[in-house]
């Protein structure tokens, strides 16, 4: 190996953290606010979790049939991916996926607001 030898790869920036540094999973985190029964609200927001990214939902606009309806349908979401659901208020819930949570951000947050 000389002085002008090819630099290892291994260590360079990729575009997804140059500039930034990593992005844990809060930084990731997407806010939902459901105001009303809609199946495409609630498709949006499984897909968001699908997509690697958790999710921090609102259920305070809705109906208490309307809130288990959806929570009943995300859980089953949740529940295909290995994830968890904590909730973090009366009608405040987060979801994500298993690996979402490794990194540890998640388990702060929840943490620091409870």
């Amino acid at each position: 190996m000389g002085i002008f030898s090819k630099k290892n790869k291994k260590n360079q920036p990729t575009d997804f953290n140059r500039g930034k540094g990593l992005m844990t999973s809060f930084d990731k985190m997407v806010y939902f606010v459901m105001e009303e029964r809609s199946n495409e609200e609630m498709f949006r927001l499984c897909d968001t979790i699908l997509a690697s990214k958790p999710v921090l939902a609102n259920f305070d606009k809705l109906t208490a049939e309307d809130c288990n309806y959806m929570l009943a349908f995300i859980s089953g979401v949740i529940y295909t991916c290995d994830g968890e659901t904590i909730r973090l208020g009366d009608r405040l819930f987060l979801f994500a996926r298993k690996e979402e949570y490794e990194d540890g951000s998640l388990r702060q947050y929840v943490e620091d607001i409870q």
